[in-house]
């Protein structure tokens, strides 16, 4: 039986990977800051809650990682964690950076001093790629990054630790660089997901409500696709997409 850590099992991608593993015989571990806090009802909502282990992983350091790797001995390890929000990174782009950082560059670390086998994959971001222009679309691997935002800067560091440990170290370093997805897990800070709820409320109740959302003047230099977002947005506000 192959074992795998996922930090971030919590979240939308760490359940769904979770279930995943589970279904290919896996032993899956999962990691939180504080147990007594972990919520796990999205494991719940796959009916895998039961069938994970969740264990502490509170420092960001080599030596917390070295145990766990002493200890369950992983075959692989996904690091989903991370502080997600754009917006927030924006009001305290001292933690973000740090926490998105420092978590990769000590798993990389222990995993090239104690457990070299271990396969290790980085939830990399689009918003490395940041401020971009129309003519560089589809986007490629080798656009330059141009993040925007600390978030951004902090996920492009971390994409580039993995790199370096995988040139540097021949270590199996695997990035994937994510772009925005949806599913039942989605959290519901998201504006989809706020969207979608909002419109199953008006259906079961039939009460019609206001709905509120953030910054609705916020615009991305990501040419086609913000003119397809806007598209969209026309369309919703005159009825002709539901």
């Amino acid at each position: 039986m192959k074992t795998a850590i996922i930090t971030g099992i919590g979240g939308q991608d760490g359940a769904y990977l979770a279930q995943h593993l589970l279904q290919q015989g896996y032993r899956v571990v999962g990691t939180t800051r504080s147990v007594a806090t972990f919520e796990d009802y999205r494991l719940r909502y796959l009916g895998i809650h039961l069938s994970v282990e969740i264990i502490r992983l509170r420092e960001v350091n080599i030596s917390a990682m070295a145990d766990l790797l002493f200890t369950y001995q992983p075959d692989e390890v996904y690091n989903l964690t991370a502080q997600s929000s754009v917006a927030a990174s924006f009001k305290d782009p001292f933690d973000t950076i740090e926490y998105n950082v420092l978590t990769v560059l000590a798993w990389v670390k222990a995993i090239s001093d104690y457990a070299p086998h271990t396969r290790f994959y980085q939830a990399s971001s689009s918003e490395m790629f940041g401020n971009i222009s129309p003519e560089v679309l589809p986007l490629k691997e080798n656009v330059i990054f141009h993040p925007a935002s600390p978030y951004g800067i902090s996920k492009a560091t971390a994409h580039w630790i993995a790199v370096n440990y995988r040139e540097s170290h021949q270590l199996y370093c695997a990035c994937g660089i994510l772009f925005n997805h949806e599913s039942p897990l989605r959290g519901f800070a998201y504006v989809i997901k706020k969207i979608l709820s909002h419109l199953v409320t008006i259906h079961r109740t039939g009460i019609d409500r206001p709905l509120l959302v953030g910054n609705t003047s916020i615009k991305k230099r990501l040419g086609l696709c913000t003119r397809v977002c806007q598209s969209h947005a026309s369309r919703i506000a005159t009825g002709r997409l539901r």
